[in-house]
């Protein structure tokens, strides 16, 4: 399973994509692997879990603030998406994928970025309402596992669908 999605991700792209990442990452340049123009799908993908990990924290604490000063789980799930789906836009624009343009114009990247965003978000509410009301769940817990899941397509449609280009000139 772990070696399908690896060869998903790197498909179309070469081995050399991972290779390039290890030996960045062995020789300790941080600075390339951080900061530095790339269209690695594998150093995007590393910018990617640092982008998702911190709006995913955003997103998880303000669940939790919510819920317990009162608000539904659910209807506190959505609103804690929100605020992580605009820190990972942020994130994800002048970090992850920042040295890549996107398919479209700017107010295009937007729209599309919501919309890759809000098909995240139905999918986290439909896992977290499995979770919690069949499986019994706690709802933090639900929102963890179904975080992790929606962290792939999310990944997945803004690389394939709206940062596929190539890495332009200004960064």
């Amino acid at each position: 399973m772990k070696d399908r999605l690896i060869q998903f991700l790197l498909k179309g792209h070469t081995t050399q994509d991972a290779i390039a990442f290890w030996e960045l990452l062995r020789q300790r340049k941080f600075r390339a692997l951080l900061a530095q123009p790339t269209a690695n799908t594998v150093t995007q993908l590393f910018r990617y879990i640092i982008t998702g990990a911190s709006s995913f924290l955003l997103d998880f604490l303000l669940l939790f603030i919510l819920e317990t000063a009162g608000m539904h789980y659910l209807p506190a799930a959505a609103c804690s998406f929100t605020a992580g789906t605009v820190c990972n836009f942020l994130l994800t624009k002048f970090f992850a994928f920042k040295a890549v343009n996107a398919t479209v114009g700017p107010a295009a990247e937007v729209l599309v970025f919501c919309a890759i965003s809000v098909v995240g978000l139905l999918l986290t509410e439909l896992l977290m309402f499995f979770f919690t009301s069949h499986l019994q769940l706690y709802f933090m817990l639900s929102k963890l596992i179904s975080s992790i899941l929606v962290f792939f397509w999310n990944f997945l449609g803004r690389k394939f669908i709206l940062y596929p280009g190539k890495v332009h000139e200004k960064v």
